[in-house]
């Protein structure tokens, strides 16, 4: 193969061999020579398309995350045009996802951490950038309640959507053998939504149907 050839392998299956292989055994016991004997190619096919197992690592989780503020816009288009039915529908899809991978995601983050304390001093923080990823589909709306009168900024310009997953993954993290995911996500998303609703509803929010003053 000359210098200027491409790898026998294309760059979406080492992506989803080494996310197959990242979220069953973490990133640090995974290796690039790992990866490439799961594509069936040599480490020289993976330093193709990645500098770094570290670079890989990262795009991994990209596209994972961007999959899922996919799924979070689809559920928000398919609820009631209402900002917390909304709302509850993305924090649903969000808590049920997080379920599904809970040993998985709880060491993708630990190596993330441990990543974001190394790289703090560069200019890229790909750490903030891929939390961005999926707090910006709920912050979108939260915000449009703001803009409405329905909710208040918190102070500080603190992000309404990080105190929204602080509470789900608050009441997640202490759920333990869990029986029925899916139901427990629906309950999580409907008190994590309904606390932060009641506790940052505007003064002058309009009265929601039924509802007598």
């Amino acid at each position: 193969m000359g210098p200027t050839s491409h790898p026998p392998v294309g760059k979406a299956r080492i992506l989803e061999t080494a996310e197959r292989l990242f979220l069953k055994h973490g990133y640090r016991a995974v290796s690039i020579r790992d990866i490439a004997n799961a594509c069936g190619v040599t480490n020289a096919a993976l330093y193709y398309y990645f500098p770094s197992k570290e670079a890989l690592f990262w795009e991994v989780l990209r596209q994972h995350l961007n999959r899922l503020a996919e799924n979070l816009r689809a559920a928000r288009a398919a609820a009631p045009p209402d900002p917390q039915a909304q709302l509850s529908a993305m924090t649903q899809v969000y808590a049920e996802w997080v379920l599904s991978r809970r040993a998985s995601i709880f060491a993708l983050r630990r190596d993330m951490l441990a990543m974001k304390r190394q790289t703090l001093h560069q200019k890229h923080k790909p750490f903030y950038d891929l939390a961005l990823t999926i707090s910006r589909p709920f912050e979108e709306v939260l915000q449009e309640a703001v803009q409405n009168g329905v909710l208040r900024q918190p102070p500080l310009e603190a992000p309404l959507s990080g105190m929204l997953l602080g509470l789900l993954h608050g009441i997640l993290h202490s759920q333990e053998n869990v029986a029925n995911p899916k139901a427990l996500a629906k309950a999580a998303a409907q008190w994590a939504v309904e606390t932060l609703w009641h506790g940052m509803a505007a003064s002058t929010a309009p009265s929601s149907p039924g509802e007598t003053s």
